[in-house]
């Protein structure tokens, strides 16, 4: 199902049901949708677990559209979905991982000119190919669009530090690549980028915004290095993080669960060491349970994390995306297993389009 056509058909298909029930005799009074309370409408709004559901709600009538606001309470129920790219259109289609089907999706623009490369705050966060690649914000609910300035050097990853259109966040938007000293960042409505360029970035593996919009990265040596983006840009240490490289490492991530800071280090034989940072003792600490929450890791890192209880979705795992292009991995932290799914629909590309899958996860908005 089309979403954007789903939203324009949805009072459509209200008109035509009641000229149906008018015409078979139906008593319209013992089906008075009006008489539904705030808090009725509200709880149902909560157990609404696809957006196709959702935005049938927003579609009845204007009071309904407003009551469905994308709030995160409103969408706590959504479950992830997976952005992939559709062979042979290369049209790129939305994968219900709880209802385990395909959603078209028409996004304004082409594969072949920008793609999709993360989601954040209820945005998709799309780019253009280098050199000056060309980023623009697109909201998945409301389809508004945020352009931000040229990229003036080459990235591999992209951080926002809040939801962008809320003036009070002062959102900051942060490209950079893996081991490079340069650091772009700009604030939505800035005409240009700010270019830091730190030696200390040369030993980065990933970044991540954590607590008061500021920007933590991980070193190789597993130390965190803290960034104040603010006018007069600050940087400073954090433990010695064991003082030497992690070994059997691919890579490392720094993700946020819980309200915990937490490095996954994807292991060369498969599977994840997780640990969280303990600001006591100024170092991570070894864990093995995640209290039930699922963390989510995209081709540019860290996606989300949500509570999996009851969801559909496998708690105490990460589900991560790798080299195969049409299919997602779980790795299980108290079996030790890794999981290889695949989505029930033919005509994917099967591994061979270039572009990453991207976690899109609407109650993150």
């Amino acid at each position: 199902m089309d979403f954007v056509k789903r939203r324009r058909m949805a009072s459509y298909t209200c008109k035509e049901e009641d000229r149906e029930e008018k015409a078979e005799g139906f008593d319209a009074k013992r089906r008075d949708w009006s008489s539904l309370t705030e808090p009725l409408l509200r709880s149902v709004l909560r157990r609404l677990d696809s957006l196709e559901d959702f935005f049938a709600f927003r579609g009845v009538c204007r009071s309904w559209r407003a009551l469905a606001a994308p709030t995160p309470d409103a969408l706590s129920a959504q479950l992830p979905l997976i952005l992939f790219t559709r062979f042979p259109a290369y049209t790129e289609v939305f994968y219900d991982l709880g209802r385990r089907r395909l959603y078209r999706a028409q996004l304004p623009w082409r594969v072949h000119s920008r793609r999709s490369v993360a989601y954040a705050h209820g945005h998709l966060i799309t780019a253009t190919d280098p050199p000056n690649s060309k980023l623009l914000l697109w909201n998945i609910f409301s389809e508004s669009r945020i352009r931000l300035p040229k990229a003036p050097e080459p990235f591999r990853r992209v951080r926002l530090s809040s939801h962008p259109t809320d003036p009070a966040l002062d959102c900051i938007v942060v490209l950079f690549a893996k081991r490079s000293t340069v650091l772009q960042y700009c604030r939505v409505g800035d005409s240009l980028w700010t270019i830091r360029d730190w030696s200390v970035l040369r030993m980065v593996d990933d970044m991540i915004f954590f607590r008061d919009n500021r920007l933590y990265a991980l070193t190789a040596t597993m130390q965190l290095v803290v960034m104040d983006l603010a006018a007069d840009p600050k940087l400073w240490l954090l433990g010695d993080g064991g003082g030497r490289a992690a070994e059997g490492h691919r890579e490392r991530w720094l993700a946020e669960s819980g309200g915990e800071l937490m490095v996954l280090c994807h292991r060369f034989k498969g599977g994840f060491d997780v640990c969280r940072w303990d600001s006591g003792s100024c170092s991570w600490v070894e864990v093995l349970d995640m209290g039930g929450r699922t963390v989510f890791l995209g081709s540019m890192g860290f996606a989300g994390s949500i509570a999996a209880a009851g969801s559909g979705i496998r708690g105490n795992c990460i589900y991560y995306v790798s080299y195969r292009k049409d299919a997602w991995y779980v790795f299980s932290l108290e079996e030790q297993s890794v999981e290889v799914v695949y989505p029930d629909s033919p005509g994917l590309l099967r591994g061979q389009s270039p572009l990453d899958p991207v976690w899109v996860l609407p109650s993150l908005c």
